[in-house]
């Protein structure tokens, strides 16, 4: 036996015992959960994962600053931007199918015996007599280095490629919705966590001041020297205004909780909010016209370009199943090598051409390319829907922005009503004037009053936001992405000054229609859905009848709890 067959036969006992040990191990494979001290470890690690790279907040912390730190840390806002990453990776991938296929083979054949054959007459059907003969060596190495590429599948590749393409740029779409729904929520989120800053040490305040009321008003009771009835009314409106600040202290509480979430900061984070001063309290403005704001909202909505993409998509699914019904040609063409040492050239050029032709698909391809036109015809569907949505969202925004504005300035002048009837009531209460009760009921009017202006200016900011959505206004530029905290706050604030301005996303030679002027306190402005909208132009009977249907009805009252970002604004899926 020769070095080459001892070595050939060595390689397959060792195959065969490396087969073995696999079949075992595979056998012997059991569920094995985690302990407890691996998941510590692990929740460990991910508790230092979340707080790595992320920058300590040395100053109060504006609202430039805190949309510029959600955009950077903000988790969800993280995985949009790697499913970007994801779908243009996903792209080269593609672009990659499109090439001929480069296959490198290499093997080696043994035999135990030779090939050897005799020969037998077509005739006669003798077989010969002579000694056998073989023309193959018993062990011998092949290889090849072969290119195919099928036409057929190019084709389908190509129309695949095109359609990857449009999901990269559908990925890139939604990461700026997300981008565009993050800003929003820091907008509310930070204004609470002001109001929370401002009004916690007033609360906690009047809070212990009414506790102890209540208990001098138990002892008095209990020393039964004066009228049983007018004390426990007097301990019941204590109690109520106890519960009216507890109820202001809870919303409070977990305002810098939210706000940490959303700019990636680990919960329970100490920092201080840059909260303006009452006088510096003032609405933002919006002057751009409704036919700019739907203009501008059909042609930068990212909902509205993720359903021109998925248009494009199907169209291209429709293509590809034409593509599918013509017959596959398949060239190849390489270089070849054999150790036999019988043959007389043992590298040689090879060239081939097949063409192959599923005959089912000239049955089933008409089905499946009206299945592909159905499916275009219903995305055709979805993004008229979608545009009819955006039209009447933009109508809507603007009409919540209206409302809202309206609201702020009623709690401002309810605030400075508030003021003065504190200022009073010191007064009353420095002559002696006034008992406790009414003392501690004024000092809680004046902070549901402050706390109202707070939560009416966040539902402007908030509206704003839903505005800045809908048109597809970004919070920032892609170029400065990837900088850091300074230069992002820096940028979002030249952003958000235009924006609050009310000319964020208006051209200069565009027109502009002044601000609504203030509400005099003298008269009352109706807020019914029915009553209109002064932005609304005529000749879009349907748009200002869904923007009737779909307005919130105005409410003087504002809840100690303001709704949050998603149920302010009409949501598009």
């Amino acid at each position: 036996m020769t070095k080459l067959q001892e070595g050939g036969m060595r390689w397959v006992q060792w195959g065969i015992a490396a087969s073995t040990l696999v079949l075992l191990s595979a056998c012997a494979i059991e569920p094995q959960p985690y302990s407890r001290e691996e998941f510590a470890a692990k929740a460990a690690a991910e508790q230092k994962a979340i707080a790595k790279d992320v920058e300590a907040i040395s100053r109060p912390l504006t609202l430039p600053e805190a949309v510029a730190r959600a955009v950077k840390y903000n988790f969800e806002a993280r995985v949009r931007m790697m499913e970007e990453a994801q779908a243009l990776g996903q792209l080269d991938v593609s672009r990659w199918e499109l090439l001929p296929k480069l296959v490198a083979n290499a093997g080696y054949n043994g035999r135990s015996e030779p090939n050897a054959t005799r020969s037998r007459g077509l005739y006669s059907q003798s077989t010969s007599t002579s000694e056998p003969t073989y023309s193959q060596d018993r062990d011998h190495a092949t290889a090849d280095l072969t290119a195919t590429w099928n036409l057929l599948d190019f084709g389908v590749g190509y129309f695949n490629a095109k359609a990857q393409a449009d999901r990269a740029l559908i990925a890139t779409e939604r990461r700026r919705k997300t981008l565009h729904n993050l800003t929003q929520e820091v907008r509310a989120a930070w204004w609470r966590a002001a109001s929370a800053q401002k009004l916690r040490g007033e609360v906690a305040r009047t809070l212990t001041q009414a506790e102890q009321a209540l208990e001098a008003s138990r002892e008095v009771e209990a020393a039964n020297i004066r009228n049983p009835i007018d004390i426990l009314r007097y301990q019941r409106s204590l109690i109520d205004t106890i519960r009216q600040l507890e109820t202001i202290e809870q919303e409070l509480s977990t305002a810098k909780t939210e706000l940490s979430v959303l700019i990636g900061m680990p919960p329970g984070t100490e920092f201080a909010v840059a909260v303006p001063d009452d006088d510096q309290l003032a609405a933002p403005q919006w002057t751009m016209p409704i036919e700019r704001m739907e203009e501008q909202a059909l042609t930068s909505n990212a909902d509205l370009h993720e359903a021109a993409y998925l248009q494009r998509i199907s169209v291209q699914e429709t293509r590809r199943a034409i593509v599918r019904l013509f017959p596959g040609i398949t060239l190849s063409g390489g270089r070849q090598f054999d150790g036999n040492s019988f043959l007389m050239a043992n590298r040689w050029w090879e060239a081939g051409a097949k063409v192959t032709w599923n005959l089912m698909t000239v049955f089933s391809g008409p089905s499946e390319i009206k299945a592909a036109e159905a499916a275009e015809a219903v995305t055709d569907a979805r993004a008229l829907a979608m545009h009819m949505a955006v039209l009447s969202q933009a109508h809507i925004a603007l009409r919540q922005f209206d409302i809202a504005v309206r609201q702020f300035q009623r709690a401002s002048q309810i605030h400075d009503i508030d003021k003065r009837i504190l200022s009073h009531s010191q007064a009353r209460e420095a002559a002696n004037t006034q008992g406790e009760l009414e003392r501690i009921s004024n000092d809680t009017t004046m902070i549901v009053g402050l706390l109202r202006r707070y939560q009416t200016l966040a539902q402007v900011h908030a509206a704003l936001g839903r505005i800045q959505a809908t048109l597809g206004i970004d919070p920032i530029p892609n170029e400065v992405a990837s900088q850091d905290i300074n230069t992002l706050t820096e940028e979002i604030a030249h952003r958000l000054s235009k924006l609050e301005g009310g000319d964020g996303a208006l051209p200069a030679d565009a027109p502009t229609t002044p601000p609504a002027a203030p509400i005099s306190s003298a008269a009352p402005v109706a807020l019914a859905p029915g009553s209109g909208n002064a932005h609304n132009d005529e000749g879009k009977p349907l748009l200002s009848e869904l923007t009737q249907w779909f307005a919130p009805p105005a409410q003087e009252t504002v809840a100690l709890a303001p709704a949050s970002a998603a149920e302010q604004g009409v949501a598009i899926h």
